[in-house]
């Protein structure tokens, strides 16, 4: 009788080890937050625009909370508008 018992009482340990297992697996699995800012901006050389274009998709990225490390440049593009007149696209993605 009292080894049916232990061996019950075993069986019930195993089973909440069992339960507790993915859990404590996964504990140290921290999730990330990954966003993807943008800018643009207007300026009289490419250079100037795809810089200041990224400036702004920095700081957007800077008030929702992430610093200048967490973040990489995923493209910068300039094109011209008018002669010395010249726009720019920039993205960046952060990950915290």
């Amino acid at each position: 009788m009292i080894p049916t018992i232990v061996r019950g009482g075993v069986a019930v340990a195993l089973a909440a080890l069992a339960a507790l297992a993915p859990a404590v697996a996964h504990a140290d699995v921290r999730a990330q937050e990954t966003q993807v800012f943008t800018g643009s901006a207007h300026e009289n050389s490419p250079r100037e625009a795809k810089r200041d274009a990224e400036q702004a998709a920095r700081r957007s990225a800077l008030i929702s909370g992430y610093l200048n490390e967490q973040c990489v440049l995923l493209y910068a593009e300039s094109y011209r508008l008018a002669p010395g007149y010249y726009a720019a696209n920039a993205a960046i993605r952060c990950t915290r």
